[in-house]
């Protein structure tokens, strides 16, 4: 096997593991991305549904002051129906008390209406909350979780990669790019066994010139269908 090839194989096999132990940390950001988003919507809802209920509390209030001023309005008219002179005074009188009272109460339906929206809103602001924070519970022991994890394999991760720089010293630069591009392109399988003449990474049947300088030990061989470094199986 061409020396080069041989510390590739090598190289490969840490690097297999440093992908293992890597996998579940690399899906970490997405994943708190997701579960981030999730948390964000409860919490959006939740802050509408305070809003509304808000909106609706300060509407209700303003309605029920409009009811207390008709009211005042009322009595005072109720009250200068005492005082008139005359009969048209007193029937344009009544005429305004009638007017103010259908106006009364067109507000105090909408009143109520608005009271009982509020509890409605309430029911559901209390809902989005309980949601919203067992949700941001769920979100912290996952960001725990994903710290533990990180610490946990901090130190395999960094003494495999110790050793995967120790295994890069002599190989050729370009000869270590193109590692680095196959074991991307071709699922983490850049260096790749022959046995009875076919390329065990993709499968396909190799040349036997490319076999016999696979056997000379010599040369660097590429599978011409894959372009996966090719080693001989022993």
């Amino acid at each position: 096997m061409h020396q080069n090839v041989k510390k590739l194989l090598e190289l490969q096999k840490v690097d297999l593991e440093i992908t293992s132990l890597t996998r579940d940390i690399d899906a970490l950001p997405a994943e708190q991305q997701k579960r981030r988003r999730k948390l964000d919507e409860l919490v959006r809802v939740l802050a509408e549904k305070r809003l509304a209920m808000q909106k609706c509390e300060l509407d209700s209030r303003a309605l029920d002051k409009a009811v207390r001023g008709s009211d005042d309005e009322i009595k005072r008219l109720n009250e200068r129906l005492n005082i008139v002179r005359n009969n048209a005074e007193y029937q344009a009188t009544l005429f305004q008390i009638e007017a103010v009272r259908k106006d009364r109460d067109v507000t105090q339906d909408e009143c109520l209406k608005l009271i009982e929206s509020l509890e409605v809103l309430k029911a559901e602001a209390t809902t989005a909350e309980a949601a919203a924070g067992e949700e941001r519970k769920v979100f912290d022991a996952f960001l725990a979780e994903a710290d533990a994890l990180r610490a946990s394999r901090a130190g395999a991760i960094g003494e495999a990669r110790a050793r995967r720089q120790k295994l890069t010293d002599g190989v050729p630069p370009d000869l270590l790019t193109e590692y680095d591009g196959l074991y991307k392109a071709r699922q983490n399988l850049a260096v790749a066994r022959v046995q009875d003449s076919f390329c065990q990474g993709c499968y396909n049947k190799i040349t036997m010139n490319d076999v016999s300088r696979l056997m000379g030990g010599t040369a660097i061989v590429r599978c011409g269908s894959c372009q996966r470094l090719l080693y001989l199986a022993t």
